[in-house]
């Protein structure tokens, strides 16, 4: 796999972040497929994602992985989605990294010349970080979610991918029905439930966000410093994010709320009304890279493994992923599963 019988439609597994984007990708191609997601919107990091997307990344202020691929697809992907769904959820905004401590200041500002690049704007007090923004992820899954059911290709049914699907030499039945492959978007529960790619690298992490709502106007930037501050409007603000690799439960914890209200601390907001915690497991990998490709034996597919990039990896590789599958180039080795392949049995 592939190669694939072009004619038969897909069939995608998870409406989170990833399936919905490659369900969008196939759509404004005019490909046939069908979403399968349970009848119940379970434990996913999507729909508690902060939703950041940032070219740059660490202390070094390094320029992030293929930024120059990702983030010259990523703006005009979601602004031609919010035309044809009719809804603003794409929010373009910088981003500003004040200096921790003088010892950092003088560190950045010695190297200045070698760091610099088109993304960074430096002042005395920190950084300002360009084609930054966020995803109203939440907003862009539910508006998603209508869009395909008002299409007719997102069925609710939990899929049991042993009992309910028979697996042919280059096609996939379900419900009577012949699909070219069946691709699994499941973030982090992939890992246990997956029986043909939950061995490969996962290494999930949970994630806690607290909403809260302040007395003082928002401002219209990002504010990063041990943590993030994000602006939603009408006073309001998300901060995070927790980091946790022992405890995937739906439960915040008092840990992780305590943790998010030093933050705030260290952030300068002192005066708050906390309005909600979410929680969600990031389906992060342990070599940080994604998890993209086709199984080498049978007519299945993984599209998965974006950890907390999913906002600006997902829709440059939903494009690799389609050229692959249409036999035009391989994947970039560095996120295809062919880097896992003697993993497989034959």
């Amino acid at each position: 796999m592939p190669k694939n019988n072009e004619s038969l439609p897909i069939l995608i597994v998870g409406q989170g972040l990833a399936g919905t984007v490659l369900a969008h990708t196939l759509d404004q191609l005019g490909i046939p497929f069908t979403l399968l997601d349970a009848p119940k919107i379970y434990f996913t990091s999507s729909y508690a994602a902060g939703g950041i997307f940032n070219p740059i990344t660490g202390r070094k202020l390094e320029k992030s992985w293929l930024v120059e691929e990702l983030f010259n697809y990523l703006f005009p992907f979601y602004t031609s989605l919010e035309k044809s769904l009719a809804q603003s959820f794409f929010h373009p905004m910088p981003l500003f990294r004040p200096f921790a401590n003088e010892e950092m200041k003088k560190w950045l500002m010695e190297r200045k010349e070698a760091i610099h690049n088109e993304y960074l704007r430096w002042t005395e007090e920190g950084v300002w970080v360009e084609k930054a923004g966020w995803l109203d992820v939440e907003g862009f899954l539910r508006v998603s979610r209508d869009y395909f059911f008002g299409k007719k290709c997102l069925k609710e049914f939990a899929l049991d991918p042993i009992k309910d699907v028979v697996l042919g030499a280059s096609s996939v039945r379900f419900q009577e029905q012949e699909y070219s492959c069946l691709v699994f978007c499941e973030g982090f529960h992939a890992q246990k439930q997956n029986p043909y790619f939950g061995h490969l690298n996962f290494l999930p992490a949970k994630g806690e966000l607290l909403k809260i709502r302040t007395q003082e106007p928002a401002e219209d930037y990002i504010l990063n410093k041990n943590g993030f501050l994000l602006p939603l409007g009408n006073r309001e603000f998300k901060v995070g994010a927790t980091y946790r690799w022992d405890d995937f439960s739906q439960e915040a914890s008092d840990t992780a709320r305590l943790d998010l209200n030093n933050k705030l601390k260290s952030l300068g907001v002192y005066h708050y009304e906390e309005m909600e915690m979410s929680t969600g497991v990031r389906p992060a990998t342990q070599d940080r890279r994604p998890l993209v490709g086709f199984h080498p034996h049978l007519p299945l597919a993984i599209f998965n493994g974006f950890g907390s990039k999913g906002v600006s990896l997902s829709p440059y590789f939903a494009k690799e992923w389609l050229a692959e599958w249409m036999g035009e180039k391989e994947i970039n080795s560095e996120a295809s599963i062919r880097r896992f392949y003697h993993l497989f049995s034959t």
